[in-house]
């Protein structure tokens, strides 16, 4: 995360910001945020409005990002508070997380390594993946396809770091175990 702040955070020291700068964070980040917000909210025109929003809202505060320690987190964070507050304004009740369908391949794009993988083993995955708990699921979409620390997800999620460690390994060996079969 260093690494992120020491490329973009001069992005956000100054008023007279690089905009090419901000685009490439842009490109960074566009991608994952938008897979984020499509966990609460269906609708890609909604998605792609409040990708925009979030993105928006980094500009106009670029300011005070600077001092941002964990910039990566910040941006999910308010990426997960854009959706929300959506939802509430949309007077939608947001449904009990484990009741949610999570699509966890759901907005991916294919790179070189998925191609080699046959697609019976991707069937397999995905009722696998489909079977967790959704919470599991959100935990496993967060730290393995996103990538992220545990304390980054954690906080994303709202639960402890050891809650997200169980999650994760639950669906580790439930995967596994699936697989076998």
């Amino acid at each position: 995360m260093n690494q992120l702040k020491h490329i973009f955070g001069s992005v956000f020291k100054r008023r007279s910001a690089d905009e090419h700068s901000f685009r490439i964070f842009v490109n960074t980040y566009q991608d994952k945020v938008f897979r984020l917000i499509s966990l609460f909210v269906k609708d890609k025109h909604e998605c792609e409005e409040l990708v925009s929003d979030v993105f928006f809202s980094l500009w106009v505060k670029r300011e005070e990002l600077g001092e941002v320690d964990d910039l990566e987190s910040y941006v999910f964070i308010m990426a997960r508070n854009k959706a929300f507050n959506f939802l509430r304004k949309k007077k939608m009740e947001i449904a009990d997380i484990d009741e949610v369908n999570i699509d966890l391949f759901y907005n991916t794009h294919t790179n070189p390594e998925s191609i080699y993988i046959n697609q019976e083993t991707v069937a397999a995955l995905n009722k696998a993946i489909d079977d967790l708990p959704n919470k599991t699921k959100m935990a496993f979409l967060l730290i393995r396809e996103n990538g992220m620390k545990y304390k980054e997800a954690a906080d994303i999620l709202g639960v402890s770091v050891k809650t997200l460690e169980k999650q994760v390994a639950f669906a580790v060996s439930k995967l596994k175990e699936k697989l076998k079969k």
